[in-house]
């Protein structure tokens, strides 16, 4: 088992957005505590929210993005972290690139949560994810070949779950309840229960279950598992 002793220290590539950085901090926390007090290093990304609500809607600004993640990936580097995890789906197109700027262990969300949907064996999933990531077909290329398919929104509804998912990276989760009626009715139209939350933002909305896979559970237990073993 890690100890502190052993010099492992978790970075956190946060900020995307704070309260989801937050709250995968505070679940790795009381998970891995079960056994030990983990080391942990935050960097949290100076954000501009007009930036960020254009990149989630219509991928805008890469460079920016991309820069600002490199310079904290080399922060948490520089800090003596032994590995980086990144509580973002979406961002994970820069994935292979950042991975490239450190030499140390930086596991890639996406796979993690594929593993997840195929040691499931769903067939039919409803993907709730920004259109960024949509539009990048993240989660279709890391399922590819397997029996896993995928059903998105329709485009007037995507640009919902778009406004819904900025809603709480601004901190405006007035309308709980509907937000989650808003979901049950995706489902519906997709005609499954299936759901893969590909957005980590949205377990502050909906929580896993039998028939929901949190991105960010997956995550968090893949990192627990790493400090522990």
């Amino acid at each position: 088992m890690n100890t502190p002793e052993n010099n492992h220290t978790t970075g956190i590539l946060g900020g995307l957005g704070p309260d989801t950085t937050a709250h995968f901090y505070l679940n790795l926390i009381r998970q891995a505590s079960r056994k030990a007090r983990p080391a942990v290093c935050i960097w949290s990304l100076p954000l501009d929210l007009q930036k960020e609500a254009e990149f989630i809607a219509a991928g805008k600004h890469t460079d920016h993005y991309l820069e600002l993640l490199k310079d904290g990936a080399h922060r948490l580097e520089r800090a003596g972290c032994t590995e980086i995890v990144m509580p973002c789906n979406t961002v994970h197109e820069f994935h292979p690139t950042l991975l490239e700027e450190v030499s140390i262990p930086f596991p890639n969300l996406i796979e993690i949560v594929a593993g997840e949907l195929t040691a499931r064996g769903w067939a039919r999933v409803l993907l709730l994810a920004t259109s960024r990531t949509v539009a990048t077909n993240l989660y279709q290329n890391a399922i590819s070949g397997s029996s896993v398919n995928f059903v998105v929104p329709d485009p007037k509804d995507q640009k919902r779950l778009d406004l819904l998912i900025q809603a709480i990276l601004s901190d405006k989760k007035k309308n709980k309840r509907k937000h989650k009626a808003f979901l049950a009715e995706l489902m519906e139209k997709a005609g499954t229960e299936k759901v893969l939350l590909g957005c980590t933002d949205l377990q502050l909305v909906i929580a896993p279950s039998e028939t929901v896979v949190d991105s960010m559970e997956c995550l968090v237990k893949h990192t627990v598992n790493k400090i522990l073993s």
